[in-house]
């Protein structure tokens, strides 16, 4: 197992506002925990000082505008 961090970007900034970390078999397996914890922010994918994805942010898309609204009516842990 390989041990990946997931940072989630602060909109405004760019740092780092909080990151997740975990253990996968390969990138492949990494990247879909990002999928599943996706913000509306930018999120990057790390495995020590390899960046391996980068998810852009999501604020003006359908997608982003959809999952802001849900989060304002329930949290998502």
């Amino acid at each position: 197992m390989t041990y990946y961090r997931l940072y989630f970007l602060d909109r405004f900034s760019g740092h780092i506002d909080h990151f997740r970390e975990f253990e996968a078999i390969t990138d492949a397996d990494a990247v879909a925990p990002g999928d599943e914890w996706r913000e509306t922010g930018a999120m990057e994918l790390w495995e020590g000082p390899r960046k391996v994805m980068r998810w852009e942010p999501l604020e003006h898309s359908p997608e982003g505008m959809a999952r802001s609204m849900l989060r304002a009516i329930r949290p998502v842990s």
